[in-house]
């Protein structure tokens, strides 16, 4: 690799998922450790469709609070294209055109066609699952800006890729792995009955490879399969590389990915906060095993399955795999205590109408609603019947509680009300 490659890229670009406006709530924060960030539109034409996507009218808005504080803005259009489909997707990538949106990311080769023609910059997927430098050539000569590499190379391979092309390569470093192979699973289509609209190329897999299977053999006898006759067998732990960003940025990728636009905000955060620290104390000869554990106990406090490296220094083992847990594994979870049932501008505090659980000074409040509103606090004082108290009783259906909290901002009537709890 040439010094002047190395150069190019001593600080790689962090890209952060968003999941609806609820995902910006640490505006200042969010936006701050982000380089870039990237969405989806509730018209569809991405990966996930089932996530908080944003409405077709928001791009405008979205674009210029993220371009106002010069950071860049990518549209996912990248499932499989149908005849019917084109005029709309022409129409989408018109408005990401028109507002200004830095790229699209796509893989069908219509989309490239129509973002070649509208004039707008255009990243490949990891669903073309380019693992080769043949075929990085192949997109690079068709007009990509940049390309998003299949999860399933290693370091290895992903280094000759960047030594025999002339393009940005971006990779994914943490959140969710497929069983499968980048742009190639048809199981959820096929446990639909072949509904291709369930297929994971068109953005509504159904998620199977997370469910629990038995092992039958010919005779329907059951067979013991590494832990019992019944397990997760193919749900695959969370990609997870705090640990190792420095041999990441070493070999000179350009862009490193967050996924998790179906996660919710306080993922998002988090883990923006985590590999921005990690990503500018490299830079700054400060990266530690002790920042690392630090790092990794944050990460562990929001939604993960576990965590490995996934295909980036060998193939993943058994140990890679969840067998027992579906779902979060995080250290902590929300309980959901009550609803606001008023808001006092003057005093700038909240009465919350508690009907489950128990909240103390200290612990830490999520407020959302069904809408955009989401906010995060520490609970630093609160009263019951105008008394100073440091824990409130147990709250339930039939003994609810009144409880008012300052706090830092305007909080929605009826918005819900839970408290982060160690995960048992």
């Amino acid at each position: 690799m040439s010094k002047n490659r190395l150069k190019h890229i001593d600080r790689p670009e962090l890209l952060v998922p968003l999941s609806g406006w609820k995902s910006l709530y640490k505006k200042g924060k969010v936006l701050q450790n982000g380089d870039a960030f990237y969405f989806g539109l509730k018209s569809n034409f991405s990966m996930r469709a089932r996530a908080n996507n944003f409405e077709t009218k928001d791009v405008g808005k979205l674009s210029k609070l993220i371009h106002k504080r010069e950071k860049k803005l990518y549209l996912c259009t990248n499932i499989v294209i149908y005849n019917n489909e084109l005029e709309e997707l022409k129409k989408i990538i018109r408005v990401a055109k028109d507002n200004e949106i830095d790229a699209i990311i796509c893989h069908d080769l219509a989309s490239i066609e129509i973002a070649k023609k509208i004039g707008i910059p255009f990243h490949i997927s990891t669903q073309a699952n380019i693992s080769n430098y043949v075929s990085a050539q192949f997109y690079n000569k068709l007009g990509a800006e940049r390309l998003i590499l299949s999860r399933e190379l290693n370091l290895k391979q992903i280094k000759e890729i960047l030594e025999k092309t002339n393009i940005e390569i971006e990779v994914f470093i943490h959140g969710a792995m497929c069983t499968a192979i980048s742009g190639r699973c048809y199981f959820s289509s096929e446990i639909m009955g072949h509904d291709v609209e369930f297929s994971a190329n068109r953005g509504r897999c159904v998620q199977p490879c997370r469910r629990y299977y038995r092992l039958v053999g010919e005779e329907s006898e059951e067979i013991e399969f590494v832990r019992g006759k019944e397990g997760l067998f193919f749900n695959a732990k969370d990609l997870c590389m705090i640990e190792h960003i420095e041999e990441l940025m070493i070999t000179g990728i350009h862009a490193f990915k967050i996924e998790g636009r179906m996660r919710d905000p306080l993922y998002i955060a988090e883990t923006a906060s985590c590999y921005r620290e990690a990503i500018d104390s490299v830079l700054n000869k400060t990266y530690s095993q002790k920042k690392i554990r630090l790092w990794l106990n944050r990460l562990e406090n929001v939604f993960n399955r576990g965590f490995h490296t996934g295909y980036y220094f060998s193939r993943p083992h058994l140990n890679d795999i969840q067998f027992t847990q579906r779902g979060n594994v995080s250290k902590k979870t929300k309980q959901y205590v009550g609803k606001v049932t008023n808001y006092y501008r003057k005093s700038q505090a909240v009465e919350i109408d508690m009907h489950s659980g128990q909240i103390s000074l200290g612990d830490r409040l999520i407020f959302e609603n069904k809408g955009d509103f989401f906010h995060e606090m520490v609970i630093k004082s609160m009263q019951v019947n105008d008394s100073s108290i440091k824990i409130t009783e147990n709250a339930s259906s039939d003994n609810h509680i009144v409880v008012g909290i300052k706090v830092e901002q305007r909080i929605p009537k009826n918005a819900m009300v839970s408290v982060l709890i160690e995960n048992n």
